[in-house]
């Protein structure tokens, strides 16, 4: 699996890098700080995560872009963009801005604005938003508690570096003949040093007080913000904007310049933010003096911190660069032509339907050699096969419906490298191997479905799979679903290291929905093929059965064949209990040390799953020992691998189940399925997936995902349980 890696540029005290460096700490993956010397071959394997401003990454808009493209290229690559090119910059920068901020967007798999104002500038010639663009508000940041600080009266403060849009010199004007003091907290950005002096000059010739902190510390700037009577952020071209969030962060309102982003936030915090037009600074500033409470803190409510930001972008990524997370990258395969392959044919009583199969294996134009494997299920009719290539029949007792444990038995005597499974009715097109068999090539972890067509025509249910899908390259947990053995390939290799079909699954279905399952868990790559097509000449299934009452129970003996099989929750009853559980809870063997009562109200929790395992390496409270599902089990984390359970969430602390527990494991297996769930700075907890561990979850080290869960789910203080049990305490 492949960890998300965080592309770092510029100094930590600047605004966009400070975002960045924060997005990794508070989401996860790997912290890659990046200069104009790194080259695209010292990063790690990964997705890019680019937090983007032209500046940080070059000298000038185009050259930035090149150089994030450079980097990035043949990866999946998530950029958030910042200081997105305004008009009011002037006609010629605002176009040359313009072209590279594009240029840059159409190669991103997943592109992120911090505003609706802001996303406006990525909406197309034809009027439409790109797919691949989601709007992700800045956090607030935690404002320390500082208790009640008393402002400095008639103290106007602005914070943030100093540039030439930030509004200072038109503040310093406005405040002409008031008597107010303006603050500047904070230090010149590069290429502006001069701008102090400036200012200084400006405001001394106008009679303005006039002060530049220079570089504050977080705590200090967090001081110094207390002592401003008026907050004003007065930008000229404002977009997405750090300083105004720590003044709302901090519960001030505060006087902001006029725009669409600024009415935006207004939306949101309507009680802080106040609306400035141009030209009516001074009479706004003067009346906020006037105003005794204007510098009182107010109290929205409102929650839009790290953790709320962190689960947006999770989500983001999820979505946009799943098939790079979690190692089923259809960009980074090289389809070649195979030296071999033996494809494999069940049959039974069906001798003209067989011949017609191996009339089109006969026809195939695979340059490479080809032999065929005829696996027969107990037929009565024996099968008189001729074809153009090698081959050869094996047997096997007639038992029942026994396609599983005849397709092993011709894959046991297959010579070749790569396995192309037919069936016995499916007949293929003349490139079928030759398109099948390429992915294969390219790497042996590779499963390839072909198209099955049904009297010239696709299932319509497969049909949108794959197009949902994009010819299974977004695969997911849920995609076993779409493995179909009639036009299936595998290497050699993967298929005995899965061990198979499940021999011992006999009637009609299913076989392959088990087998894509395991290979999935085992890791493999999912592709479709639409060129490898084959026909068969009757209905699909839902077609083909007529009576309701028997495809109703061929059905449901299906669904009872995997439910034991399977662990996804899609696969079985919900209020079930089975030998494997789809999740395995491992917690500490010292739980009696604990506070009373946390770790019986804890493993109630994750008992309301119902299709879980305890396990612990010491004791279990006395409470959960009648429950089968609890029990030490000497071993620890392999003793939860031998569980079978898809999911292992090792308690590193009594923690609640979270809320949206099952929307949060499909979001963590669409990001690779390995990560540290933590309260505040304290890891509580560790998700692993089967397909993470089978991936190697040792690589991903301190790029494991991160995920901010509520200080109220770990449970510290002595509960008392009559009072849990009976409903009176949450």
């Amino acid at each position: 699996m492949s960890a998300l890696i965080h592309l770092i540029a510029g100094p930590p005290e600047h605004g966009v890098s400070e975002y960045a460096r924060l997005l990794h700490h508070h989401s996860g993956g790997v912290f890659f700080p990046v200069d104009k010397h790194t080259t695209p071959e010292e990063l790690p394997p990964g997705p890019l995560q680019v937090t983007f401003t032209d500046h940080l990454f070059g000298p000038d808009s185009d050259a930035a872009v090149e150089r994030v493209l450079d980097l990035s290229r043949g990866r999946r690559l998530s950029v958030s963009f910042h200081d997105i090119p305004q008009e009011a910059e002037g006609a010629a920068r605002f176009a040359r801005r313009t072209s590279a901020y594009q240029r840059l967007t159409a190669a991103a798999d997943l592109v992120v604005a911090n505003s609706r104002h802001e996303a406006e500038f990525f909406r197309t010639g034809e009027g439409t938003l790109p797919a691949n663009l989601e709007i992700i508000p800045l956090p607030l940041p935690e404002a320390p508690e500082l208790g009640n600080r008393t402002p400095d009266e008639e103290t106007v403060g602005i914070i943030g570096f100093l540039y030439p849009g930030k509004g200072h010199s038109d503040i310093v004007t406005a405040l002409t003949g008031t008597g107010f003091k303006i603050r500047a907290l904070g230090r010149p950005s590069e290429g502006h040093e001069d701008l102090v002096a400036d200012l200084s000059t400006q405001a001394e010739e106008l009679g303005v007080g006039f002060t530049v902190s220079g570089y504050l510390a977080e705590q200090e700037l967090w001081e110094q913000m207390s002592r401003i009577r008026v907050p004003v952020c007065a930008h000229r071209h404002f977009s997405a904007s750090g300083s105004l969030m720590r003044w709302l962060a901090a519960g001030r309102k505060v006087l902001v310049s006029d725009g669409r982003y600024p009415r935006e936030l207004a939306e949101g915090w309507p009680e802080q933010i106040r609306l400035v037009s141009p030209g009516r600074w001074g009479e706004e500033i003067q009346r906020a003096m006037a105003e005794p409470d204007f510098a009182e803190t107010v109290h929205t409510g409102t929650t839009w911190y790290w953790p709320e930001v962190t689960r947006a972008w999770q989500a983001a990524w999820a979505s946009h660069l799943s098939p790079a997370l979690v190692d089923n990258d259809h960009r980074t395969l090289n389809p070649g032509t195979a030296p071999g392959v033996s494809v494999i044919i069940p049959y039974y009583n069906d001798p003209a339907n067989l011949q017609a199969v191996l009339d089109g294996v006969s026809r195939q134009d695979f340059p490479g050699h080809i032999e065929v494997i005829i696996a027969d299920d107990g037929s009565t009719i024996a099968p008189e096969p001729h074809c153009s290539h090698p081959l050869k029949v094996v047997r096997q007792a007639d038992l029942g419906f026994r396609a599983a444990a005849a397709r092993n038995l011709g894959a046991a005597h297959a010579t070749q490298e790569i396995l192309a499974f037919l069936d016995g009715d499916t007949v293929p097109e003349a490139g079928y191997l030759r398109a099948a068999t390429s992915w294969v090539t390219a790497d042996p972890r590779c499963v390839v479905v072909g198209r099955r067509l049904h009297q010239g025509r696709e299932a319509e249910w497969l049909h949108q799979a794959w197009v949902e899908t994009a010819n299974l390259e977004r695969s997911d947990e849920r995609s076993w679903r779409f493995i179909i053995s009639a036009v299936l390939t595998c290497s050699q290799e993967l298929f005995e290291s899965s061990g198979g079909f499940e021999a011992e699954m006999v009637g009609y279905g299913g076989e392959d929905w088990e087998f894509g399952w395991r290979l999935w868990q085992q890791g493999a790559i999912f592709r479709h093929e639409p060129a490898a097509r084959a026909h068969h000449e009757d209905p699909d299934w839902g077609a083909r059965i007529t009576d309701p009452v028997a495809a109703i129970t061929e059905k449901n003996l299906e669904s009872m064949a995997l439910a034991p099989r399977i662990t996804h929750p899609m696969a079985r009853p919900g209020a079930t209990i089975f030998d494997v559980p789809d999740l395995c809870v491992l917690i500490p063997g010292d739980v009696g040390e604990a506070a009373p009562g946390v770790w019986e109200a804890c493993l109630s929790s994750w008992l309301g799953v119902v299709d879980v395992q305890i396990l612990s390496n010491g004791e279990v409270p006395e409470l959960f020992r009648q429950d089968p599902r609890v029990r030490v089990e000497v071993g620890g984390f392999s003793a939860a691998v031998r569980s079978g359970a898809r999911i292992i969430l090792e308690l590193q602390a009594p923690l609640l189940r979270p809320e949206g527990w099952g929307e949060l494991v499909v979001r963590l297996c669409a990001l690779g399925g390995y990560a540290h769930l933590r309260v505040g700075e304290q890891q509580v907890a560790t998700f692993s997936s089967t397909r993470a561990r089978a991936l190697g979850i040792d690589l991903v080290g301190s790029g494991a995902w991160r995920v901010p869960l509520p200080e109220k789910l770990l449970l510290e203080a002595p509960l008392r349980l009559e009072a849990r049990f009976a409903g009176w305490e949450a």
